[in-house]
């Protein structure tokens, strides 16, 4: 996928897939409260180190795809690997964490 962000294009093609997860996503709704549903998403990592996080396809098919690509900071997805538990990946990208 290609993005224009901040005046710069971004092509998940040209970045290194680092991990993925399903994450939680609302759907608005025009007269009931709003719908959270799993989606497909994705960390990259571009060549000059900067982090992106595609959301894709609903798990659930009647539901509509997101197909959004956005920036996040390093910290947040130091975030999203430690609230998933991800040690091989957090270390593989951040290094070796200390034993507690």
């Amino acid at each position: 996928m290609k993005k224009i962000i901040d005046n710069k294009i971004y092509d998940t093609d040209n970045c290194d897939l680092l991990f993925s997860y399903f994450t939680i996503v609302e759907h608005p709704l025009m007269f009931f409260p709003s719908s959270y549903v799993e989606h497909e998403a994705k960390i990259f990592k571009t060549k000059k180190g900067t982090y992106l996080r595609y959301i894709g396809r609903a798990k659930d098919t009647g539901w509509e795809d997101k197909n959004e690509l956005t920036i996040i900071s390093k910290d947040k997805f130091k975030e999203i690997l430690i609230d998933l538990n991800e040690i091989e990946v957090y270390e593989k990208e951040f290094g070796k964490l200390e034993e507690g």
